[in-house]
Protein backbone atom coordinates (compact mmCIF):
# COMPACT_ATOMS: atom_id res chain seq x y z
CA UNK A 1 0.00 0.00 0.00
CA UNK A 2 3.07 2.15 0.77
CA UNK A 3 4.64 1.85 -2.71
CA UNK A 4 1.08 2.65 -4.10
CA UNK A 5 0.65 6.28 -2.38
CA UNK A 6 4.35 6.97 -3.38
CA UNK A 7 3.45 6.00 -7.21
CA UNK A 8 0.49 8.11 -6.94
CA UNK A 9 1.87 10.67 -5.20
CA UNK A 10 4.37 11.10 -8.48
CA UNK A 11 1.38 11.27 -10.74
CA UNK A 12 1.21 14.78 -12.56
CA UNK A 13 -2.20 16.45 -11.13
CA UNK A 14 -3.31 19.95 -10.71
CA UNK A 15 -2.72 22.03 -7.08
CA UNK A 16 -5.27 21.92 -5.10
CA UNK A 17 -4.51 24.91 -3.55
CA UNK A 18 -5.33 26.83 -7.92
CA UNK A 19 -8.33 24.52 -8.75
CA UNK A 20 -12.04 27.00 -8.32
CA UNK A 21 -14.26 25.26 -5.96
CA UNK A 22 -17.57 24.52 -7.48
CA UNK A 23 -20.34 26.77 -5.90
CA UNK A 24 -24.12 27.93 -6.18
CA UNK A 25 -24.28 31.08 -7.93
CA UNK A 26 -27.77 31.91 -6.97
CA UNK A 27 -26.23 32.61 -3.66
CA UNK A 28 -29.25 30.60 -2.15
CA UNK A 29 -29.18 28.51 0.92
CA UNK A 30 -29.16 25.04 -0.35
CA UNK A 31 -31.56 23.10 1.41
CA UNK A 32 -31.29 24.88 5.32
CA UNK A 33 -30.90 23.23 8.86
CA UNK A 34 -34.07 24.73 9.70
CA UNK A 35 -35.88 23.23 6.54
CA UNK A 36 -34.35 19.91 7.47
CA UNK A 37 -35.40 19.85 10.90
CA UNK A 38 -39.13 21.40 9.86
CA UNK A 39 -39.25 17.81 7.46
CA UNK A 40 -37.90 15.29 9.69
CA UNK A 41 -39.34 13.02 11.98
CA UNK A 42 -39.04 12.95 15.39
CA UNK A 43 -36.26 11.91 17.51
CA UNK A 44 -37.06 8.42 19.62
CA UNK A 45 -34.91 6.87 21.81
CA UNK A 46 -32.60 3.85 19.86
CA UNK A 47 -33.98 0.34 18.95
CA UNK A 48 -32.40 -1.72 16.14
CA UNK A 49 -34.55 -4.76 15.42
CA UNK A 50 -32.53 -7.72 12.90
CA UNK A 51 -34.75 -8.86 10.44
CA UNK A 52 -31.90 -11.13 9.42
CA UNK A 53 -28.50 -12.06 8.66
CA UNK A 54 -26.59 -14.14 5.84
CA UNK A 55 -24.78 -17.51 6.85
CA UNK A 56 -21.46 -17.15 7.62
CA UNK A 57 -19.65 -15.18 10.78
CA UNK A 58 -20.96 -14.27 13.95
CA UNK A 59 -20.43 -10.79 13.41
CA UNK A 60 -21.56 -9.01 10.40
CA UNK A 61 -18.97 -7.22 7.93
CA UNK A 62 -21.58 -5.14 6.62
CA UNK A 63 -25.10 -3.92 7.62
CA UNK A 64 -27.98 -3.13 5.35
CA UNK A 65 -30.13 -0.63 7.97
CA UNK A 66 -33.60 0.25 7.53
CA UNK A 67 -35.98 3.00 8.64
CA UNK A 68 -38.45 1.44 10.98
CA UNK A 69 -41.29 0.08 9.15
CA UNK A 70 -39.75 0.53 5.86
CA UNK A 71 -38.84 -3.35 5.21
CA UNK A 72 -42.98 -3.81 5.05
CA UNK A 73 -43.12 -1.65 1.83
CA UNK A 74 -40.58 -3.39 -0.24
CA UNK A 75 -41.66 -6.81 -2.17
CA UNK A 76 -40.95 -9.96 -0.32
CA UNK A 77 -37.60 -11.27 -0.81
CA UNK A 78 -36.47 -8.15 -1.99
CA UNK A 79 -34.06 -7.57 0.95
CA UNK A 80 -33.18 -11.56 1.36
CA UNK A 81 -31.84 -11.19 -2.57
CA UNK A 82 -29.86 -8.04 -1.76
CA UNK A 83 -27.99 -9.38 1.03
CA UNK A 84 -27.40 -12.39 -0.90
CA UNK A 85 -26.07 -10.41 -4.05
CA UNK A 86 -23.74 -8.52 -1.53
CA UNK A 87 -22.27 -11.60 1.04
CA UNK A 88 -19.85 -13.04 -1.42
CA UNK A 89 -17.98 -9.93 -1.56
CA UNK A 90 -18.28 -8.21 1.74
CA UNK A 91 -18.69 -11.42 4.24
CA UNK A 92 -21.68 -11.93 6.30
CA UNK A 93 -24.55 -9.27 5.85
CA UNK A 94 -26.66 -8.14 8.62
CA UNK A 95 -29.86 -6.32 7.61
CA UNK A 96 -31.57 -4.62 10.35
CA UNK A 97 -34.19 -1.50 11.02
CA UNK A 98 -33.65 1.13 13.42
CA UNK A 99 -35.25 3.92 14.98
CA UNK A 100 -35.09 7.67 13.91
CA UNK A 101 -33.13 8.59 17.15
CA UNK A 102 -30.14 10.91 17.43
CA UNK A 103 -27.03 10.60 14.84
CA UNK A 104 -24.79 9.98 18.09
CA UNK A 105 -26.74 6.85 19.43
CA UNK A 106 -26.21 5.53 15.76
CA UNK A 107 -22.35 6.32 15.64
CA UNK A 108 -22.29 4.61 18.88
CA UNK A 109 -23.63 1.17 17.77
CA UNK A 110 -21.40 1.24 14.53
CA UNK A 111 -18.27 1.95 16.84
CA UNK A 112 -18.83 -1.63 18.72
CA UNK A 113 -19.81 -3.48 15.42
CA UNK A 114 -16.96 -2.29 14.07
CA UNK A 115 -14.62 -3.35 17.40
CA UNK A 116 -16.24 -6.97 16.33
CA UNK A 117 -15.36 -6.62 12.16
CA UNK A 118 -17.97 -4.53 10.75
CA UNK A 119 -16.39 -2.97 7.48
CA UNK A 120 -19.07 -1.01 5.90
CA UNK A 121 -23.08 0.39 6.12
CA UNK A 122 -25.84 1.63 3.65
CA UNK A 123 -28.63 3.58 5.57
CA UNK A 124 -31.63 3.19 3.70
CA UNK A 125 -34.44 5.54 3.97
CA UNK A 126 -35.16 8.55 6.48
CA UNK A 127 -32.60 7.85 9.15
CA UNK A 128 -30.44 10.01 11.34
CA UNK A 129 -28.03 12.82 9.70
CA UNK A 130 -24.92 14.70 11.50
CA UNK A 131 -24.96 18.15 10.57
CA UNK A 132 -21.77 20.83 10.47
CA UNK A 133 -21.39 24.36 11.21
CA UNK A 134 -17.98 25.30 9.25
CA UNK A 135 -15.81 28.03 9.03
CA UNK A 136 -14.89 28.26 5.09
CA UNK A 137 -10.99 27.65 4.70
CA UNK A 138 -11.46 29.75 1.28
CA UNK A 139 -12.96 33.52 2.54
CA UNK A 140 -16.32 32.70 1.80
CA UNK A 141 -19.63 32.54 3.84
CA UNK A 142 -19.60 29.69 5.84
CA UNK A 143 -21.89 26.61 5.57
CA UNK A 144 -24.20 24.25 7.21
CA UNK A 145 -24.34 21.14 5.64
CA UNK A 146 -25.29 17.23 6.77
CA UNK A 147 -22.16 15.68 6.90
CA UNK A 148 -22.40 11.53 6.39
CA UNK A 149 -18.83 11.08 7.22
CA UNK A 150 -19.70 11.20 10.44
CA UNK A 151 -20.43 7.35 10.27
CA UNK A 152 -17.26 6.61 8.51
CA UNK A 153 -14.95 8.14 11.56
CA UNK A 154 -15.76 6.19 14.35
CA UNK A 155 -13.30 7.49 16.58
CA UNK A 156 -12.80 10.66 16.03
CA UNK A 157 -13.64 13.54 18.26
CA UNK A 158 -16.50 15.79 17.19
CA UNK A 159 -18.26 18.93 19.45
CA UNK A 160 -20.67 20.85 19.45
CA UNK A 161 -19.21 24.03 21.20
CA UNK A 162 -20.18 26.85 19.52
CA UNK A 163 -23.47 28.77 18.92
CA UNK A 164 -23.87 28.90 14.75
CA UNK A 165 -20.32 29.12 13.72
CA UNK A 166 -17.26 29.71 15.81
CA UNK A 167 -16.02 32.48 14.28
CA UNK A 168 -19.27 34.11 15.74
CA UNK A 169 -17.98 33.86 19.10
CA UNK A 170 -20.93 32.66 21.06
CA UNK A 171 -20.14 29.38 23.31
CA UNK A 172 -22.87 26.71 23.28
CA UNK A 173 -25.04 23.94 21.99
CA UNK A 174 -27.15 24.10 18.70
CA UNK A 175 -26.98 20.49 17.23
CA UNK A 176 -24.16 20.92 14.51
CA UNK A 177 -20.38 19.84 14.87
CA UNK A 178 -17.90 22.49 14.61
CA UNK A 179 -15.10 21.25 16.21
CA UNK A 180 -12.29 18.42 15.55
CA UNK A 181 -9.26 17.21 17.74
CA UNK A 182 -6.78 15.92 14.93
CA UNK A 183 -5.19 13.04 15.31
CA UNK A 184 -8.01 10.08 14.68
CA UNK A 185 -10.00 11.55 11.85
CA UNK A 186 -9.35 8.74 9.66
CA UNK A 187 -12.38 6.38 8.07
CA UNK A 188 -12.78 3.24 10.52
CA UNK A 189 -15.84 1.73 7.77
CA UNK A 190 -17.49 3.20 5.08
CA UNK A 191 -21.20 4.30 4.77
CA UNK A 192 -23.19 5.26 1.67
CA UNK A 193 -27.14 6.46 1.94
CA UNK A 194 -30.50 5.54 -0.22
CA UNK A 195 -32.84 8.01 0.71
CA UNK A 196 -35.99 8.91 -1.70
CA UNK A 197 -38.52 10.25 0.56
CA UNK A 198 -38.33 14.09 -0.32
CA UNK A 199 -37.54 13.22 -4.32
CA UNK A 200 -41.14 14.05 -5.29
CA UNK A 201 -41.38 11.50 -8.09
CA UNK A 202 -43.33 7.88 -7.37
CA UNK A 203 -43.02 6.76 -3.64
CA UNK A 204 -40.49 5.95 -1.54
CA UNK A 205 -40.84 2.59 -1.30
CA UNK A 206 -41.53 2.43 -4.54
CA UNK A 207 -37.96 4.05 -5.98
CA UNK A 208 -36.18 1.71 -3.40
CA UNK A 209 -38.10 -1.10 -5.04
CA UNK A 210 -36.82 -0.50 -8.34
CA UNK A 211 -33.49 0.75 -7.70
CA UNK A 212 -32.58 -2.74 -5.67
CA UNK A 213 -33.95 -4.77 -8.48
CA UNK A 214 -32.10 -2.77 -11.09
CA UNK A 215 -29.12 -3.10 -8.53
CA UNK A 216 -29.44 -6.90 -8.88
CA UNK A 217 -30.03 -7.27 -12.51
CA UNK A 218 -26.99 -5.66 -12.81
CA UNK A 219 -25.18 -7.99 -10.79
CA UNK A 220 -26.29 -10.55 -12.70
CA UNK A 221 -26.27 -9.56 -16.31
CA UNK A 222 -24.42 -6.62 -16.39
CA UNK A 223 -24.47 -4.34 -19.38
CA UNK A 224 -23.22 -4.46 -23.57
CA UNK A 225 -20.31 -2.73 -24.02
CA UNK A 226 -18.27 -0.80 -24.80
CA UNK A 227 -17.97 0.29 -21.38
CA UNK A 228 -17.14 3.92 -22.18
CA UNK A 229 -16.92 7.32 -19.23
CA UNK A 230 -17.44 11.01 -20.07
CA UNK A 231 -15.23 13.40 -18.28
CA UNK A 232 -16.92 16.84 -19.23
CA UNK A 233 -15.45 19.82 -17.66
CA UNK A 234 -16.78 22.97 -17.51
CA UNK A 235 -14.92 26.34 -18.16
CA UNK A 236 -13.59 27.05 -14.60
CA UNK A 237 -11.52 23.63 -14.76
CA UNK A 238 -11.28 23.28 -18.58
CA UNK A 239 -7.21 23.31 -17.87
CA UNK A 240 -7.07 20.25 -15.32
CA UNK A 241 -9.59 18.63 -18.09
CA UNK A 242 -6.53 16.01 -19.14
CA UNK A 243 -5.61 15.20 -15.48
CA UNK A 244 -9.18 14.27 -14.49
CA UNK A 245 -9.93 12.37 -17.20
CA UNK A 246 -6.39 10.41 -16.60
CA UNK A 247 -7.28 9.57 -12.83
CA UNK A 248 -10.99 8.00 -15.00
CA UNK A 249 -8.96 6.06 -17.32
CA UNK A 250 -7.12 3.99 -14.33
CA UNK A 251 -10.75 2.53 -14.10
CA UNK A 252 -12.45 3.39 -17.39
CA UNK A 253 -9.95 3.16 -20.25
CA UNK A 254 -12.19 4.37 -22.76
CA UNK A 255 -12.55 8.15 -21.44
CA UNK A 256 -13.86 10.80 -23.38
CA UNK A 257 -12.68 14.24 -22.26
CA UNK A 258 -15.20 17.80 -23.62
CA UNK A 259 -12.87 20.64 -21.66
CA UNK A 260 -13.77 23.32 -24.89
CA UNK A 261 -15.12 26.49 -23.68
CA UNK A 262 -17.43 26.87 -26.07
CA UNK A 263 -18.80 23.58 -26.19
CA UNK A 264 -19.67 22.58 -22.72
CA UNK A 265 -22.85 24.14 -22.09
CA UNK A 266 -26.56 23.29 -21.18
CA UNK A 267 -27.50 22.51 -24.45
CA UNK A 268 -24.45 20.13 -25.47
CA UNK A 269 -24.80 18.12 -21.62
CA UNK A 270 -28.31 17.23 -22.58
CA UNK A 271 -28.94 16.61 -25.95
CA UNK A 272 -25.38 15.28 -27.27
CA UNK A 273 -24.28 13.93 -23.64
CA UNK A 274 -26.80 12.67 -21.08
CA UNK A 275 -28.91 10.33 -23.79
CA UNK A 276 -25.37 8.27 -25.15
CA UNK A 277 -25.18 5.45 -23.03
CA UNK A 278 -21.95 6.25 -21.17
CA UNK A 279 -21.12 4.39 -18.26
CA UNK A 280 -19.96 6.76 -15.79
CA UNK A 281 -20.41 10.97 -16.26
CA UNK A 282 -18.24 13.10 -14.45
CA UNK A 283 -19.28 17.02 -15.00
CA UNK A 284 -17.54 19.84 -13.36
CA UNK A 285 -19.70 22.43 -13.17
CA UNK A 286 -21.00 25.46 -10.81
CA UNK A 287 -24.18 23.66 -9.17
CA UNK A 288 -26.87 23.78 -6.20
CA UNK A 289 -28.36 20.50 -4.88
CA UNK A 290 -31.00 20.93 -8.13
CA UNK A 291 -29.56 22.41 -10.85
CA UNK A 292 -26.31 22.19 -13.14
CA UNK A 293 -25.11 25.97 -13.77
CA UNK A 294 -22.84 26.35 -17.26
CA UNK A 295 -20.65 29.20 -18.74
CA UNK A 296 -21.86 29.52 -20.97
CA UNK A 297 -26.18 28.34 -20.18
CA UNK A 298 -28.79 27.23 -20.68
CA UNK A 299 -28.61 25.62 -16.79
CA UNK A 300 -29.71 22.03 -16.12
CA UNK A 301 -32.75 21.54 -14.30
CA UNK A 302 -33.38 18.47 -12.03
CA UNK A 303 -36.75 17.80 -14.42
CA UNK A 304 -34.62 17.88 -17.61
CA UNK A 305 -32.95 14.71 -15.89
CA UNK A 306 -35.79 12.90 -15.26
CA UNK A 307 -36.97 14.13 -18.95
CA UNK A 308 -33.90 12.59 -20.52
CA UNK A 309 -33.68 9.61 -18.80
CA UNK A 310 -29.57 8.92 -18.78
CA UNK A 311 -28.51 5.02 -19.38
CA UNK A 312 -25.45 6.15 -17.40
CA UNK A 313 -25.05 4.09 -14.80
CA UNK A 314 -22.38 5.81 -12.27
CA UNK A 315 -21.95 9.58 -11.23
CA UNK A 316 -18.96 11.22 -9.89
CA UNK A 317 -20.45 15.36 -9.70
CA UNK A 318 -18.10 17.76 -9.08
CA UNK A 319 -20.67 19.92 -8.78
CA UNK A 320 -21.44 21.92 -5.91
CA UNK A 321 -23.95 20.27 -3.30
CA UNK A 322 -25.54 18.25 -6.16
CA UNK A 323 -25.21 15.66 -3.66
CA UNK A 324 -27.06 17.35 -0.42
CA UNK A 325 -29.30 14.33 -0.32
CA UNK A 326 -31.17 15.97 2.46
CA UNK A 327 -32.64 19.03 -0.34
CA UNK A 328 -35.99 18.02 -2.10
CA UNK A 329 -35.17 16.52 -5.50
CA UNK A 330 -31.41 16.90 -5.42
CA UNK A 331 -29.64 15.57 -8.63
CA UNK A 332 -27.22 13.10 -6.83
CA UNK A 333 -30.36 11.15 -5.44
CA UNK A 334 -32.66 11.52 -9.14
CA UNK A 335 -29.76 10.33 -10.89
CA UNK A 336 -29.26 7.16 -8.88
CA UNK A 337 -32.76 6.34 -7.70
CA UNK A 338 -35.44 8.20 -10.30
CA UNK A 339 -33.79 7.40 -13.64
CA UNK A 340 -34.43 3.76 -14.84
CA UNK A 341 -30.68 2.98 -15.49
CA UNK A 342 -29.19 4.54 -11.73
CA UNK A 343 -27.10 3.00 -9.59
CA UNK A 344 -24.83 5.36 -7.66
CA UNK A 345 -22.96 8.84 -7.36
CA UNK A 346 -20.26 10.03 -5.66
CA UNK A 347 -20.73 14.11 -4.70
CA UNK A 348 -20.83 16.58 -1.92
CA UNK A 349 -23.57 18.22 0.33
CA UNK A 350 -21.79 21.42 0.16
CA UNK A 351 -19.44 23.68 -1.86
CA UNK A 352 -16.46 21.74 -3.14
CA UNK A 353 -15.70 18.10 -4.56
CA UNK A 354 -13.64 15.15 -4.56
CA UNK A 355 -10.02 15.87 -5.50
CA UNK A 356 -6.89 13.70 -5.47
CA UNK A 357 -9.02 11.30 -8.26
CA UNK A 358 -6.49 8.72 -8.20
CA UNK A 359 -6.85 7.35 -4.69
CA UNK A 360 -10.80 6.96 -5.78
CA UNK A 361 -10.15 5.20 -9.45
CA UNK A 362 -7.11 2.78 -9.07
CA UNK A 363 -8.99 0.58 -6.05
CA UNK A 364 -11.99 0.93 -8.30
CA UNK A 365 -9.77 -0.14 -11.42
CA UNK A 366 -8.43 -2.75 -9.76
CA UNK A 367 -12.16 -4.26 -9.04
CA UNK A 368 -12.81 -2.82 -5.37
CA UNK A 369 -16.09 -1.75 -4.36
CA UNK A 370 -17.22 1.36 -4.65
CA UNK A 371 -17.48 1.91 -0.72
CA UNK A 372 -13.78 0.60 -0.42
CA UNK A 373 -12.46 2.87 -2.75
CA UNK A 374 -14.11 5.45 -1.49
CA UNK A 375 -13.01 4.66 1.79
CA UNK A 376 -9.52 4.76 0.29
CA UNK A 377 -9.78 8.05 -0.79
CA UNK A 378 -10.58 9.45 2.28
CA UNK A 379 -8.02 7.81 4.10
CA UNK A 380 -5.37 9.87 1.76
CA UNK A 381 -7.03 12.47 2.30
CA UNK A 382 -6.77 12.76 5.97
CA UNK A 383 -3.21 11.22 6.60
CA UNK A 384 -1.48 13.76 8.42
CA UNK A 385 -4.54 15.83 9.61
CA UNK A 386 -7.73 16.46 8.50
CA UNK A 387 -6.78 20.33 7.96
CA UNK A 388 -9.28 22.70 7.76
CA UNK A 389 -8.41 23.53 4.17
CA UNK A 390 -9.42 19.84 3.75
CA UNK A 391 -12.71 20.10 5.96
CA UNK A 392 -14.07 23.14 3.53
CA UNK A 393 -13.06 21.00 0.69
CA UNK A 394 -14.18 17.17 1.51
CA UNK A 395 -15.99 17.08 4.65
CA UNK A 396 -19.98 17.66 2.61
CA UNK A 397 -18.68 14.14 0.65
CA UNK A 398 -21.32 11.68 0.60
CA UNK A 399 -21.38 7.93 -1.20
CA UNK A 400 -25.30 7.55 -2.93
CA UNK A 401 -26.92 4.04 -3.51
CA UNK A 402 -25.37 0.61 -2.99
CA UNK A 403 -21.56 0.39 -1.76
CA UNK A 404 -20.66 -2.89 -2.30
CA UNK A 405 -21.06 -2.81 -6.59
CA UNK A 406 -18.31 -3.11 -8.34
CA UNK A 407 -17.72 -1.21 -11.65
CA UNK A 408 -14.53 -2.71 -12.88
CA UNK A 409 -16.64 -6.30 -12.84
CA UNK A 410 -18.50 -4.53 -15.56
CA UNK A 411 -15.91 -4.10 -17.83
CA UNK A 412 -16.64 -7.21 -19.23
CA UNK A 413 -20.34 -7.43 -18.13
CA UNK A 414 -19.67 -9.67 -15.66
CA UNK A 415 -22.37 -11.01 -13.20
CA UNK A 416 -21.42 -9.83 -9.78
CA UNK A 417 -21.92 -13.30 -7.71
CA UNK A 418 -24.07 -16.73 -8.51
CA UNK A 419 -27.41 -16.51 -7.71
CA UNK A 420 -28.73 -17.34 -4.16
CA UNK A 421 -28.40 -21.19 -3.40
CA UNK A 422 -26.43 -22.01 -7.07
CA UNK A 423 -22.89 -22.77 -6.92
CA UNK A 424 -21.15 -21.03 -9.22
CA UNK A 425 -19.80 -22.76 -12.55
CA UNK A 426 -16.49 -20.93 -12.08
CA UNK A 427 -13.98 -20.92 -9.54
CA UNK A 428 -10.50 -19.91 -8.88
CA UNK A 429 -8.75 -22.94 -6.20
CA UNK A 430 -6.20 -20.68 -4.78
CA UNK A 431 -6.11 -16.70 -5.33
CA UNK A 432 -3.66 -15.27 -5.24
CA UNK A 433 -1.74 -17.08 -7.80
CA UNK A 434 2.59 -17.01 -9.26
CA UNK A 435 2.79 -17.91 -12.55
CA UNK A 436 -0.14 -20.28 -13.01
CA UNK A 437 -3.99 -20.23 -12.03
CA UNK A 438 -5.82 -23.60 -10.86
CA UNK A 439 -9.67 -23.29 -12.00
CA UNK A 440 -12.40 -25.43 -11.37
CA UNK A 441 -14.55 -25.71 -14.15
CA UNK A 442 -18.55 -27.16 -13.33
CA UNK A 443 -19.76 -27.10 -16.75
CA UNK A 444 -17.87 -26.99 -20.33
CA UNK A 445 -17.91 -23.85 -21.99
CA UNK A 446 -15.98 -20.72 -23.53
CA UNK A 447 -13.27 -19.98 -21.61
CA UNK A 448 -11.45 -16.41 -21.59
CA UNK A 449 -8.65 -14.51 -18.97
CA UNK A 450 -9.35 -11.06 -18.74
CA UNK A 451 -6.90 -8.18 -17.07
CA UNK A 452 -8.22 -5.33 -15.98
CA UNK A 453 -8.97 -3.25 -19.18
CA UNK A 454 -11.57 -5.86 -19.92
CA UNK A 455 -9.37 -7.47 -22.82
CA UNK A 456 -8.82 -11.40 -23.00
CA UNK A 457 -5.33 -12.20 -22.96
CA UNK A 458 -6.20 -16.35 -23.38
CA UNK A 459 -9.19 -17.79 -24.92
CA UNK A 460 -9.66 -21.65 -24.86
CA UNK A 461 -12.38 -24.34 -25.00
CA UNK A 462 -12.82 -25.69 -21.22
CA UNK A 463 -14.24 -29.09 -20.40
CA UNK A 464 -15.84 -29.88 -16.89
CA UNK A 465 -13.21 -30.97 -13.96
CA UNK A 466 -10.08 -28.84 -12.68
CA UNK A 467 -8.05 -27.01 -15.19
CA UNK A 468 -4.53 -25.60 -14.25
CA UNK A 469 -3.28 -22.42 -17.07
CA UNK A 470 -0.22 -21.34 -17.37
CA UNK A 471 -0.12 -17.81 -16.92
CA UNK A 472 3.96 -17.18 -16.39
CA UNK A 473 3.94 -14.83 -19.46
CA UNK A 474 1.64 -12.36 -18.29
CA UNK A 475 2.61 -9.52 -15.99
CA UNK A 476 1.52 -9.13 -12.35
CA UNK A 477 -1.80 -8.11 -11.41
CA UNK A 478 -5.80 -8.60 -11.14
CA UNK A 479 -7.34 -10.86 -13.85
CA UNK A 480 -10.45 -12.28 -14.40
CA UNK A 481 -11.29 -15.86 -15.96
CA UNK A 482 -14.99 -15.53 -17.50
CA UNK A 483 -17.07 -18.93 -18.60
CA UNK A 484 -19.45 -18.89 -21.14
CA UNK A 485 -21.36 -21.77 -20.89
CA UNK A 486 -24.61 -23.29 -23.02
CA UNK A 487 -25.90 -24.98 -19.66
CA UNK A 488 -24.86 -22.32 -17.30
CA UNK A 489 -25.00 -19.00 -18.77
CA UNK A 490 -21.72 -16.78 -18.05
CA UNK A 491 -19.91 -17.17 -14.89
CA UNK A 492 -16.67 -15.29 -13.59
CA UNK A 493 -14.00 -15.54 -10.89
CA UNK A 494 -11.71 -12.42 -9.73
CA UNK A 495 -7.73 -13.91 -9.02
CA UNK A 496 -4.54 -11.70 -8.42
CA UNK A 497 -1.36 -13.14 -10.55
CA UNK A 498 2.11 -13.08 -8.86
CA UNK A 499 6.03 -13.08 -10.33
CA UNK A 500 7.57 -14.85 -7.22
Amino acid sequence: MMLLLLLLAAQPGPDASCVAVTRDLTGADPGSWEEWVASEPVTEPFRIHTLFSTPGRESPRFVILLEEGLSDSLEEGTLEQWAADMEPWTGEVLVAEMSYSAPESLRAWLFAQHALGLEGAVLVGDLPTAWVALDDAFSRSSEMFPADYFYMDLNGVWQDNWMGYPSAGDPGQDGKYDTWEQGSLGPEIFCARIKTSNLTVGTEAGLIQDYLDRVHQWRIYGDPGPHQALCYVDNDWATWGEDFARSMKLLYPDTEMINDLEQTCGTDYEENRLPVPYVWISPFVHSGPTVHQWNPGPETLWSEILSIDPPARFYNLFACSNARFTTPRNMGSLYTFATSSGLAAVGSTKSGSMLDFDYFYQPLGEGAMLGEAYSDWFEFITSGGFTPYEMSWHLGMVLIGDPTLRPAAELAGLPGAPEAGEASALSVAANPCAGSVLLTVRSAGDLMILDISGRAVLSIQAAAGDLALDLDGLPAGVYTAVLRSPSAGTASARFTLLHI
